[in-house]
């Protein structure tokens, strides 16, 4: 199965991979939770090696920045992406006025993917 094209999460936020070249990709993610702007897509960096790929998200799309960083690795397992994923932001409140404590910077969690038709 190819990883380029667009894989939706069990949230509803849609990572599009571009074409890998010599295992490099770039693409867009649109998120549908947190505070991410909704229907905006953020870019994306990442790498594949077989069946393990790693990717960036960059919240800063050029007309606003949330100051906040997420790196996705994952598998392709039966069709579906498993990854784990840290984001990193620079401020604890929506406004971004409250900068983040060392400890409280770093979310923890992870996100199943699966392939669009078409």
């Amino acid at each position: 199965m190819s990883l380029s094209g667009d894989w939706e999460n069990q949230n509803g936020s849609v990572l599009t991979i571009g074409t890998i070249e010599d295992g490099a990709f770039e693409g867009t993610f649109v998120s549908a939770k947190g505070r991410a702007a909704r229907n905006r897509g953020y870019p994306v960096r990442g790498t594949v090696n077989g069946e393990l790929l790693a990717f960036a998200v960059d919240f800063a799309d050029g007309t606003d920045n949330l100051h906040s960083i997420s790196n996705f690795t994952g598998r392709l397992h039966d069709g579906v992406l498993h990854t784990v994923w840290v984001l990193a932001r620079e401020f604890e409140d929506a406004g971004r006025t409250k900068p983040t404590q060392p400890w409280n910077t770093f979310i923890v969690n992870a996100d199943r993917f699966v392939k669009r038709a078409g």
